[in-house]
């Protein structure tokens, strides 16, 4: 699917939507979403509509420097933890290697969402989600979601 978003609340329609749509087909298989794109390309706003679509009441952050941050999923059928991952200041997946993210990724029940998901590529499953979003204008992004 290609979209073409006028502005951020299109943005977080578009992200919502996935969400909704990704939890009803995947029936508590593990969901690997990775986003890509440009500093401010709008992967951060992407994931904080993502998080509240499934009922995230804390404000999403992009946890840069903790590289990642766990949630507790209530009332989302089939999953139980979402992982917000950020790999801007990565090089390879080594140090997420340590922190266990073999077993986060294929785990049931669990989403992960992984900003600059290109860093770490070689640990994505091969059934990700890739989303791709690139600038068009100071307000409009063009958004790719390959869903497999």
């Amino acid at each position: 699917m290609e979209y073409t978003s006028h502005n951020s609340e299109e943005t977080k329609k578009i992200a919502s939507d996935t969400a909704l749509d990704l939890v009803a087909r995947n029936a508590g298989e593990p969901i690997v979403v990775a986003l890509e794109g440009e500093l401010g390309a709008g992967k951060t706003t992407f994931v904080q509509a993502f998080c509240t679509a499934l009922g995230v009441a804390e404000g999403v952050k992009s946890p840069t420097f903790l590289l990642m941050k766990q949630y507790e999923l209530s009332g989302v059928l089939n999953y139980t933890k979402l992982y917000h991952l950020d790999c801007y200041r990565l090089n390879n997946s080594t140090e997420l290697r340590q922190i266990g993210i073999d077993e986060i990724l294929k785990t049931s029940g669990n989403i992960v969402l992984i900003e600059w998901a290109d860093r770490v590529a070689e640990i994505l499953p091969t059934n990700n989600i890739t989303v791709h979003m690139d600038h068009i204008t100071e307000h409009e992004r063009n958004i790719k979601i390959d869903v497999v």
